[in-house]
């Protein structure tokens, strides 16, 4: 039987979501059982709607259920433990630096599709695996990517282009070795963006420059920016605007290194197409599993242009990927069985349910002094402050922070100049909908006078 126990220090969902699981794991609850109705259960437990839906969403997400359209919630056939134990509970727990942490800064292991990489374990396992890489990664890996970037955003290339990199720092290395003008003629730099896509740069010796995709273009040797979905700003190109940009870059056979690092989460039910489908043979792009699987993992993937296949080639041919082979036929085992794609489906709903429960409570506790910004992607969303306030941003960060709210100041995503626009950027990728309400009454608090 299902009990609540509303004083407890547990967060109510996560009472719901053990006591299911329990319940699964010790056969009270038999495979392909149906469970109640989200609504049913949250009247009968006297919960929010959301509440019940939160921690069914986790358990299909960690494999415990399935989610059937017209049909609701079973209990899967081909549950995600050995010995009774779940492999949640040998993670080691992470102590944030905060009391609610609306930052990026570990990933949320719970999500983990545990069940689908641990049979791509076996499956590799049997297999065997190959003694030396080729330079840019694991065959059946960069194969698998094809198809999968084909279908996830439209992208027409072969496992010739692509490249299995450890993460955007090695990614920008190959690039600036591949085009050794950009230290000459500069890199002109989408302002704002990430931090770590800026400073990289500067080990690397090549000059940047700050730019706007959507205004007239200064004169550089390459451009790179994050067109599907911006950090921190959370913004997009439209098509119309990538139309042009791309026209530009293509008439004046510029470089475009398209960053594309979190738009796979896409909740808008409309993702946008790489913006390297439309730059001829002037496009590099970049991706990694950082939102999706974790940034634990270390591993992300360049395209590069199909005339600087043979450069490559002469370059680093001779030398070995360094990244996890293992790794490698792992992820390729996952996109080919379509766990991967299976596993995205459902991170979307449950992290499309987390992004509108968090705007839900800051339009119910900020009202208009707090506006979201951005497209539908991502993990993170914007808000801008207004009316601006009359202390700086940085003062009011430095307040969350003393009660122990850790948010995002995205002043240090800029370029030579401070952000035009007063905003704070919330990440929802490591709270769950009470550490959602508890956080932003703790922040609202913080502000008052």
């Amino acid at each position: 039987m299902l009990t609540i126990q509303r004083d407890s220090p547990e967060q109510i969902y996560h009472q719901l979501y053990r006591q299911l699981r329990a319940e699964i794991e010790t056969g009270v609850r038999q495979p392909g059982q149906r469970l109640a109705s989200t609504r049913f259960l949250a009247q009968q437990l006297k919960l929010s709607r959301n509440t019940v839906d939160h921690a069914y969403q986790d358990l299909v997400a960690e494999g415990y259920l399935i989610s059937q359209p017209g049909a609701g919630y079973r209990v899967s056939h081909q549950l995600p433990y050995l010995t009774g134990r779940p492999l949640t509970d040998q993670i080691p727990k992470i102590s944030p630096a905060f009391k609610v942490d609306f930052t990026e800064s570990y990933d949320n292991l719970r999500l983990f599709p545990k069940q689908a990489w641990r049979a791509a374990e076996q499956a590799v396992m049997f297999q065997g695996l190959p003694h030396i890489q080729p330079a840019n990664g694991d065959l059946a890996y960069r194969q698998q990517l094809t198809h999968f970037l084909a279908r996830l955003k439209g992208l027409n290339v072969s496992a010739t282009q692509i490249i299995i990199t450890s993460g955007f720092n090695e990614a920008a290395g190959i690039i600036a070795n591949l085009v050794p003008t950009l230290k000459t003629e500069k890199l002109a730099v989408q302002n704002p963006i990430a931090p770590n896509a800026r400073t990289v740069w500067q080990r690397l010796q090549v000059p940047t420059i700050p730019f706007t995709p959507t205004i007239e273009q200064p004169v550089a040797g390459g451009y790179l920016l994050a067109p599907t979905h911006n950090f921190p700003t959370g913004s997009g190109l439209n098509q119309a605007e990538r139309q042009t940009f791309a026209g530009w870059a293509r008439r004046h056979q510029r470089y475009v290194i398209e960053l594309d690092t979190d738009a796979t989460l896409d909740y808008s039910g409309q993702p946008q197409p790489a913006l390297f489908n439309n730059l001829a043979d002037h496009g590099f792009y970049y991706s990694n599993y950082d939102d999706t699987l974790g940034a634990a993992l270390c591993m992300g993937f360049l395209v590069i242009p199909n005339h600087l296949v043979a450069d490559y080639q002469a370059k680093y041919g001779r030398l070995p990927n360094r990244n996890s082979q293992w790794q490698q036929q792992i992820l390729g085992h996952l996109i080919a069985s379509g766990d991967l794609e299976r596993f995205m489906r459902q991170l979307t709903i449950v992290y499309r349910n987390r992004r509108q429960h968090l705007i839900s409570k800051i339009v119910d506790v900020f009202g208009p002094t707090l506006t979201p910004m951005g497209t539908t992607a991502g993990t993170f969303v914007p808000f801008q402050l207004t009316p601006a306030p009359t202390t700086s941003v940085t003062a009011l960060i430095a307040q969350a922070t003393q009660a122990g709210i850790g948010i995002v100041n995205p002043d240090r995503c800029w370029l030579n100049q401070l952000e035009p626009f007063p905003s704070i950027v919330l990440s929802f990728r490591q709270v769950d909908d009470d550490q959602i309400d508890s956080g932003i009454d703790q922040l609202y608090r913080s502000w008052q006078p």
